[in-house]
Order: structure tokens, then C-alpha cells, then sequence
């Protein structure tokens, strides 16, 4: 019977041991009392619920050429997977894509990864922005010195199209950059308690300056958005209720979007609006559409400097003699390396881009590419840039462009220092020589 009366009481026994246990630690940690907080009051009739909205996009793309360089060399904290959308809307206009190194720093991906120091980071910058349309950078980790600074500024000035975009919840070092065009990345995110798409930090946009970025949107949303200082033009900016944590309280637009000083750079403080499936909210696509369209309508020129890139994919090689015609093999060689086709050809096709090899006797065969650069090949070798030369022991290269083709000259005194010019040119030295962007001058001997 006692010990039926003991199996019947152990369950509460056990619970009260329980009880005074829990009782025991409310004491501990609450100092024997607790009240619960007070239950907030929310005037829910400011407030709009989460509304995403997917929207179907389809355009046809216009089929352009050229190349679009992106930034892997700066410990660059972005997934492939990111900024897919983008890249693919620029290939589908006809663009290559390329990068610049890998990120060392990809958020701690595993893997063989480049690691370069100044010297070689700035060497794959100019070589890679000679032959680029469009250059793209995103959340650089490490600075950029200002020789690279340099290169870009370079690059812009010749109309290359420079896109930037930060994001205020990664770390990075993008205004070592920007603030030569006149941009800087506010250390700020922009947030609406009021109206917002899933949470208060996902802003909706509905004010645009016109202009190429912002045709054809009504309202777009931003999911981890910063602002952006700029002498150049605002193209997105907020609504009175969007706050930036900098600015608590204070009722003003923020630009998410904006342009440099040069209308040739882009600046945009949120990378998430282009990532799957946030792209296809809204009017998301169409902003992503008009900024691939942007990075594609290239007025890049080129110079000397930028050999053999001023080239389409076909080149004639035009002699002035048979003489020359293993100089002209060599040419060939080179530019086959550089995966240009080209053929030598005995006439010229005034269609067609073209190389003329010559000695200095041959110069009245292409005197009028010579004449528009101020150039006079007699005994001497005269031109507005260098005191008067003798043609024993020299050479030139001289580049005459139109919007229909480029023709590059290459006269010598021999046969010999026509092949020095083409290994120069293959080595890159040629630049060392350059008195002007379009005319270089050389002592061969």
C-alpha cells in the first residue's frame, strides 16, 4: 500500500521541485520581482505592410560591340552570383565580359585566389582598360593608390563608362576612387519606418531626375541602400519619411543614385536591388536594363598607347616595298597573338582598318594621314612636337583615326628599324616613345 501511495505522489513531488526551482532563479536574476514590458503602441494606420511585387520584364536588346572590364583585384567582397543579372544584360548586347584579377577576399571562399601587389595590379589595369568600353567596381576592399587612380581617370577622359557600387553593410575602401569624380559613399543606410517592402530597410523610390538611368521607372525598391555626396547629378533620391542613420530626424532627399562630375560615371550605394530574385520587383529590372544599356553605348577613343585595341577584328597590312614583306610576317605574327586577323595585302581598302608598313622614301604614299598630324618626312623629320630630326637611325608611328576606320603608320630609315618598331610595339616599349597621343618618335640605332 505505501509504496502504491509513493508511485501515486513522485509525479507532483517532481514538479514541485520544479517550481521551486524556477522560483528560486526568478529571485536570482530578477531580484524578486518582474514585470513585463509594456506592450508598444503602434498607430497602425501609418504603417504599410511588406508588398513585394514581382513584375515580368522583357526587352530586346539592342546587339552592340566591345568589352566591359569588372574589378577583381582589390579584395572586392561580391559574389558572381550578385551582379549575374547585370553582367548577363551586357553580354546579351553583344559586350565581353572580363575581370581584373580575383578577389583575395570573397567572403572567405576557398580556392586559388591572385596575389598582387601594386606593381602587378597596376600593370593588369592598364592593360586590361586600353582595350575596354566600360569598366565596373564593386566594394573594392583594399584602396586604390593613385597611379591606378590615375589610369581610371585616363580611361574616363577617353569616354569610357565607369561604374560604381558600394553597399553600406560590407566593408570597403570604394571612395579612394570615387572622390576623384567628385563622389563620395556616405558611411550611412537609408531606412523608412512607415513604408517600407519587408522590413523598414528596404526603401521604395519614386522620385527621378530624367536621364538615361532613370527612363522608364515609376518606383523601384532598394534593400540595403546608402547615400551619395556628388558635384555631379542626383538620379534617384527619397521621399520625406526615408531617414539615413547619419541624418536621424532630419527631413531631406538622399541620393541612392547618382552621377560623377563626369556624366561617364555611375554611382549607385546598394548592390542587392540586381540580385535574384529582387531584380524582378518592381521596376528593378528596367533600372538594371538602362544601366547595362549605359555601360554599352561607348564613345571610348583610343591612341597610340592603346595598340593594338583602336582595331577592329580585321586588319590589312599595306607595304611599301616587297622588301618589307618579312617585317610584314611579323606584324601578322603579332597581331595574331593578339587575336586580330589580318592579311598583307598590295592596295589599300578604304574601308577597312589598316597598317601601313614603309621606309621614309615611301612617306608620299600616305601623306595624307601625315599632313593632318603636322607631320613632314623630307631629308628630315619634321613634326610639331620634336625639334627637327635626321631620318638615318629613326622611325615613327602614327596613328589617323576617323568614325569609319584607323590606319596606323610605321615608317623607318631601313628594313631593320621597321622590325625594331614592331618588336616594340610587342613588348610595349613603343610607349616610352610617344610625344604625343597619336605620334611616336624613335631613335632605332
Amino acid at each position: 500500500m505505501m509504496g502504491l501511495i509513493g508511485k501515486t505522489w513522485r509525479p507532483a513531488l517532481l514538479l514541485l521541485s520544479a517550481l521551486a526551482v524556477f522560483l528560486s532563479l526568478r529571485y536570482f536574476y530578477f531580484g524578486g520581482s518582474y514585470g513585463a514590458p509594456e506592450v508598444a503602441k503602434i498607430a497602425y494606420e501609418s504603417i504599410t505592410p511588406p508588398s513585394s511585387s514581382f513584375s515580368t520584364f522583357s526587352e530586346v536588346a539592342p546587339v552592340r560591340s566591345g568589352l566591359l572590364v569588372v574589378d577583381g583585384a582589390h579584395g572586392n567582397l561580391f559574389r558572381m552570383e550578385e551582379v549575374s543579372v547585370l553582367l548577363s544584360r551586357v553580354a546579351d548586347r553583344g559586350y565581353d565580359v572580363d575581370f581584373i584579377g580575383r578577389s583575395l577576399r570573397r567572403f572567405g571562399s576557398q580556392g586559388d585566389f591572385d596575389i598582387l601587389n601594386l606593381g602587378e595590379r597596376l600593370h593588369l589595369l592598364s592593360e586590361k582598360l586600353r582595350q575596354a568600353d566600360s569598366f565596373v567596381v564593386v566594394l573594392p576592399r583594399d584602396p586604390y593608390a593613385k597611379a591606378e587612380v590615375d589610369v581610371v581617370q585616363d580611361f574616363v577622359a577617353k569616354g569610357g563608362k565607369l561604374l560604381l557600387i558600394a553597399d553600406p553593410t560590407r566593408p570597403q575602401d570604394i571612395d579612394s576612387l570615387a572622390k576623384v569624380f567628385g563622389i563620395a559613399f556616405e558611411a550611412d543606410y537609408l531606412y523608412n519606418t512607415t513604408e517600407y517592402d519587408i522590413n523598414f530597410q528596404n526603401i521604395f523610390v519614386r522620385g527621378f531626375r530624367e536621364d538615361e538611368i532613370t527612363r522608364g521607372l515609376n518606383k523601384i525598391v532598394l534593400y540595403t541602400a546608402g547615400s551619395i555626396k556628388s558635384t555631379g547629378t542626383g538620379l534617384a533620391f527619397t521621399d520625406a519619411a526615408t531617414q539615413s542613420s547619419l541624418a536621424v530626424g532630419r527631413t531631406e532627399s538622399f541620393y541612392p543614385l547618382a552621377k560623377g562630375s563626369d556624366p561617364h560615371v555611375l554611382a549607385i550605394a546598394d548592390l542587392t536591388f540586381m540580385i535574384p530574385p529582387q531584380n524582378s520587383i518592381l521596376d528593378n529590372d528596367r533600372l538594371i536594363a538602362n544601366i547595362a544599356d549605359f555601360l554599352t553605348e561607348s564613345d571610348r577613343s583610343f591612341d597610340v598607347a592603346d595598340f593594338p585595341h583602336f582595331f577592329g577584328a580585321s586588319v590589312d597590312i599595306l607595304l611599301g616595298g616587297d622588301a618589307l614583306f618579312d617585317v610584314a610576317t611579323r606584324l601578322k605574327s603579332l597581331l595574331g597573338t593578339l587575336r586580330i586577323e589580318s592579311e598583307i595585302q598590295g592596295f589599300e581598302d578604304f574601308t577597312k582598318d589598316t597598317v601601313f608598313l614603309g621606309l621614309y622614301r615611301h612617306a608620299s604614299d600616305v601623306v595624307q594621314y601625315l599632313n593632318p598630324a603636322g607631320v613632314l618626312v623630307s631629308e628630315t623629320v619634321r613634326t610639331p612636337f620634336t625639334p627637327e630630326l635626321p631620318t638615318g637611325g629613326t622611325a615613327l608611328v602614327l596613328l589617323n583615326q576617323t568614325s569609319e576606320r584607323r590606319v596606323l603608320v610605321i615608317l623607318g630609315d631601313t628594313p631593320a628599324a621597321l622590325l625594331d618598331m614592331v618588336e616594340r610595339l610587342a613588348s610595349g616599349a613603343y610607349r616610352d616613345g610617344l610625344v604625343d597621343p597619336l605620334l611616336g618618335v624613335y631613335r632605332t640605332q
